[in-house]
């Protein structure tokens, strides 16, 4: 997949249910540092909440990591139902923390399936969404007299050069594409630089379009 849907930024939102006040706390998350960064802030802040149940989804593919908690809440009646929001709504990098006060009356199994995966679920129709872009990050290495060439052609096909690398025998041109265009360029570059230059792959990650 070479789009990914992720919250553009962090949120919150509140509702009572029954007495009980749930408050989610939603923020995207690129990585597993940023979930538990986000998680531990948010137990700080509500350190005398009953329940801070979370659930986050990052990642996709063979690389998707996910995880639910119910933080003392019976067994599945909490951190799946988040997590199912989080799925159902086709996003991804995202965690959501809810933070239950409990108002007196017991909701029951069903009762809180419903109050954490509706919370939950309401947060992620409000979040801003964004789209992330799959890119490769490129190095086309070319002695100096085909440098001009390449970087005259990049220009003109609207792919901005990252930054350009001299040293003894010619430079290092880098820029990002998306993976699409890498069967287009590859021979481009040979002609343009007479099969002087070679191409490498430096990393493939997901970036703001």
């Amino acid at each position: 997949m070479d789009i990914l849907n992720c919250p553009a930024k962090k949120i919150r939102f509140q509702h009572k249910i029954k007495g009980s006040k749930f408050i989610a706390s939603l923020a995207p998350a690129i990585n597993l540092e940023e979930a538990e960064e986000f998680l531990n802030r948010i137990k700080k802040e509500f350190w005398d909440a009953t329940h801070n149940v979370y659930a986050y989804k990052i990642g996709y593919g063979k690389n998707l990591v996910e995880k639910a908690n119910d933080d003392g809440e019976p067994s599945g009646s909490s951190g799946p139902p988040v997590l199912q929001a989080i799925n159902g709504s086709g996003l991804t990098n995202t965690i959501i923390v809810v933070t239950r006060y409990f108002g007196g009356t017991k909701l029951g199994i069903g009762g809180l399936i419903r109050a954490y995966g509706d919370t939950a679920a309401l947060a992620l129709e409000k979040v801003p969404k964004k789209e992330l872009k799959l890119m490769v990050n490129l190095v086309v290495k070319v002695p100096y007299d085909g440098i001009g060439n390449i970087t005259g052609f990049l220009e003109k096909e609207k792919i901005e050069i990252e930054k350009i690398n001299y040293d003894n025998v010619g430079g290092l041109i880098f820029f990002w594409v998306e993976p699409k265009f890498m069967d287009f360029l590859k021979p481009q570059f040979q002609e343009l630089s007479r099969g002087e230059c070679t191409t490498e792959i430096l990393e493939k990650v997901y970036r703001d379009c």
